[in-house]
């Protein structure tokens, strides 16, 4: 345990000393706060209180974004070791390849989370918008709901730039290739859900697509199979990652 808690002080300390970091929690609190103006667009042109907080998690703007940001995040984990050579050095010491991803997995989760911070503000501000006269916006179950499905998604998408990144040494092409996996199942399974002709596919798209789980995790909605089926993805690619870079070391 205590070699995995220094290799994450040791990723966590790249995350945060890294330039490439702060440009992308700019860029990505900058579309925050774009989703949010539109959000209170929405309310002043006489939506009903409930959407905002569908807005807030689930909001077109900040769900097509995730895609681009969570691969800059991750690009550099394991193709800028191998680029450097770290890698084989770091694989001839006792270092187990389990603690090894992990680290750099729980590592570009907080920095993800991190991301989220100002949804704290966000939700201060419309509690001050709110009418005195009502007391229960914004509803205290479709946040956490909403938080939570962020965390899982986020989690996922962060696996799969890992594992993206073990496969190359090159970090333009593991972000693009992360970008390109996570955007293409992001259109594929939406449209599956919502434009697809057969109604299998389409049940099809609906328990596979990211976009319809943020939008029921934003209305409170917390179903156990979905959230099964992302830890066990999560853990797919993760268990992946750990395959790749064992047979670095073999």
């Amino acid at each position: 345990m205590s070699v995995f808690v220094c290799l994450l002080k040791k990723e966590l300390r790249a995350c945060f000393y890294s330039p490439i970091a702060y440009v992308v929690m700019f860029f990505f609190w900058a579309l925050m706060g774009v989703n949010f103006i539109w959000l209170l667009s929405q309310l002043a042109a006489g939506e009903s209180l409930t959407l905002s907080t569908q807005l807030m998690f689930s909001g077109p703007i900040l769900t097509f974004a995730m895609p681009f940001v969570v691969p800059l995040i991750t690009m550099r984990l394991f193709a800028e070791e191998r680029k450097l050579g770290t890698l084989e050095a770091l694989l001839t010491t006792s270092v187990r390849v389990p603690e090894l991803v992990l680290s750099k997995f729980v590592g570009a989760v907080v920095f993800y989370c991190a991301l989220l911070l100002p949804t704290i503000i966000y939700v201060y501000i419309l509690k001050q918008l709110c009418p005195a006269t009502i007391n229960d916006f914004p509803d205290g179950g479709s946040l956490w709901s909403g938080a939570a499905g962020m965390l899982f998604v986020g989690a996922l998408y962060v696996a799969v730039g890992v594992f993206m990144s073990s496969l190359t040494s090159n970090q333009i092409i593991a972000a693009i290739g992360g970008f390109a996996l996570i955007f293409g199942s992001l259109v594929g399974t939406a449209f599956m859900a919502y434009m697809a002709q057969s109604p299998g596919l389409r049940i099809m798209g609906q328990y596979y697509s990211s976009f319809a789980h943020m939008m029921d995790f934003s209305r409170g909605v917390l179903d156990s199979r979905i959230i099964v089926m992302y830890l066990t993805h999560t853990a797919w690619f993760i268990f992946a990652t750990v395959k790749i870079v064992e047979s670095k070391r073999a």
